[in-house]
């Protein structure tokens, strides 16, 4: 346990699931409890509707109260207890929403004095980080006054930025460090189609109307002031680094490469197990929503799964759609493809079409199902049954699986529909749907690609599939995660850990690491080659590694299957947090 200093560590994301630092912090929680204990404190924004979820208010420690009184800003509330999805680490909930409405300009006025933040025309997404951090760096500084021993800042990218400002501004003696996961203004140039690799590697420094042009000029401005104010700064991959260089006019003085939690994967008996489970909902799904079009084997099917954050160009989706759709011309015979595409986006609800054929489909399963066991105990209790009654039974089961199937059969005017849910905005503005039919991929009985663009967070509970994203990665083939723009990228290493043969690309920065760090890789992770490749190409490629996946035999591709598991186990915190453990003591050793 580190018994020379505290680590406080601030994240929007802290108890307020939103992204992947959701998934840096969570996973390596029990490393930080192991190494820290309760020398460790997460700092998080208080969201309602996830702290129901994710917070377990409890009494606070005195170092808690100590600190809650010696803060002088008016308008915030502060909540303390421990983060349930983080293995019960102790947890700070900042409720700033008052603290906003009453301070929020003169803050950046403060920051505008400070570091010429120009936030006159900053957008309406900007106030609330702000506000939110500045208190956080409040609540930092009180902290340090009643520790026992140094304290050191752990601040998590441009929406936490504002603590590690109000530490400089004020001139408080806490060592901070300044993590990018990625770069506002190149998340922007990606968001705009644009190639950002090409841009970072084309330019010596940005221009600094860039962010004026992208609309981001005040996130810029703040994370670019939290990089060259900070005590130290890092970033999570070699890629990010090299961008933050270009973007922010600074060197990262160390890269600190995220890791999963091995300890959490589920081992291959319990993956088995899951993996049953969640096949037994899928296909009953797949079923449900195919069936009462045209004939169609679910189990016959390879699953390709792709899922994030709607960037739709960043991500790579558009590589992901067009390269289907080339295999969908190039597949025969009884080869078929689930496109399974787990996007989030607005929805309101479940299309009236895809609840009726679901509950007809599951009352002919339920219904068949309970003759046939009342046929079994007919039979059983009664060897000397007269042959008429089995006649009447059969007679029955018969009936009833015609007419069920009449109704499910009906004839119907449309294909399956590409989305199950309503989207709370039109079809025809869903850039996912456009590219989907500019393919052709349209659920025809022709496709051999069938695709489910599912617009909501795979959750237990979910009032259509009830399947994890977990379960949904364990039954698939393969995941393309085809990122244009990806700092490091969980979602292969993700998928691999499930055993899902993974696929990434050479922009993101876990590809990069794939690349020039593991030696001698084993099978089961691909990396596709985007950098200074034509975009046809890049779709060639795509789709001959996905009829590969395919056309591969069940053992060949267990194995490709093992290999990605095995690949994953070299990626566990227990290799990479001694990179930020280093910061923290570079850190101390500054101030």
């Amino acid at each position: 346990m580190a018994d020379n200093y505290f680590l406080a560590e601030v994240s929007f994301e802290a108890g307020n699931k939103v992204g992947g630092i959701w998934t840096v912090l969570t996973s390596k929680s029990e490393y930080m409890t192991q190494k820290f204990g309760d020398n460790y404190l997460a700092v998080g924004f208080y969201n309602p509707t996830q702290c129901a979820i994710e917070f377990v208010e409890t009494p606070p420690p005195q170092y808690i109260k100590d600190a809650l009184l010696d803060i002088k800003l008016d308008g915030i509330k502060i909540y303390f207890g421990k983060w349930a999805s983080a293995n019960g680490v102790n947890l700070v909930l900042i409720d700033s929403k008052d603290f906003e409405h009453r301070h929020v300009n003169e803050i950046k006025k403060q920051f505008w004095d400070a570091f010429k933040i120009d936030s006159l025309n900053s957008p309406g997404d900007y106030d609330e980080p702000l506000a939110w951090s500045y208190a956080a760096g409040a609540f930092l500084s009180s902290l340090s006054k009643v520790l026992k021993i140094p304290m050191v800042a752990q601040i998590h990218e441009w929406l936490s930025a504002g603590a590690a400002l109000y530490i400089k501004s004020n001139n408080i003696r806490i060592p901070t460090v300044f993590t990018v996961h990625a770069t506002v203004l190149g998340r922007a140039i990606s968001f705009g189609g644009e190639d950002t690799f090409n841009f970072v590697n084309s330019t010596v420094s940005a221009d600094p109307s860039m962010p004026y042009k992208y609309g981001v000029a005040a996130k810029h401005l703040t994370e670019k002031a939290a990089a060259l104010n900070s005590t130290v700064f890092t970033a999570v991959s070699k890629v990010v680094a090299k961008e933050a260089e270009v973007i922010l006019g600074k060197k990262a003085d160390f890269v600190t490469v995220n890791g999963i939690d091995l300890k959490n994967l589920p081992a291959q008996e319990e993956l088995d197990s899951l993996r049953d489970n969640a096949q037994l909902k899928f296909e009953n799904f797949v079923n449900a929503y195919f069936l009462p079009y045209y004939n169609f084997d679910a189990k016959k099917a390879t699953i390709f799964l792709t899922g994030g954050r709607y960037e739709f160009l960043g991500k790579g989706y558009d590589l992901f759609i067009d390269a289907l759709g080339r295999l969908d011309k190039t597949l025969s015979d009884d080869n078929y493809v689930i496109a399974f595409i787990t996007v989030p986006s607005g929805t309101v609800g479940i299309k009236n079409e895809v609840v009726a054929n679901y509950l007809t489909y599951m009352g002919i399963k339920s219904a068949l199902h309970e003759d046939i066991t009342n046929f079994d105990r007919l039979i059983s209790s009664n060897p000397t049954i007269p042959e008429t009654s089995i006649d009447r039974a059969y007679s029955k089961i018969i009936n009833d699986t015609r007419r069920m199937t009449a109704q499910l059969r009906r004839p119907k005017p449309t294909n399956p529909p590409l989305c199950p849910l309503l989207l709370s905005y039109p079809e025809y503005d869903d850039m996912i749907l456009n590219k989907l039919k500019e393919n052709g991929l349209e659920n025809s009985e022709k496709n051999h690609v069938k695709v489910i663009y599912y617009p909501k967070y795979l959750t237990v509970g979910d009032e259509l599939l009830n399947l994890t994203y977990h379960e949904a990665l364990s039954i698939s083939a393969a995941g393309f995660f085809l990122s244009k723009y990806e700092p490091f990228g969980y979602t292969p290493l993700e998928a691999a850990s499930y055993m899902a043969v993974a696929f990434t690309t050479d922009h993101a920065g876990f590809g990069e690491y794939y690349i020039n760090e593991i030696k001698n890789p084993l099978k089961g992770i691909f990396v596709e080659h985007l950098i200074n490749k034509k975009r046809d190409d890049i779709i060639n490629q795509i789709a001959h590694d996905m009829l590969k996946i395919t056309l591969t035999n069940k053992d060949e591709l267990l194995s490709l299957k093992l290999g990605a598991r095995e690949v994953s186990e070299k990626f566990g915190w227990e290799k990479f947090l001694p990179f930020y453990l280093q910061a923290y003591d570079a850190a101390l050793k500054r101030i």
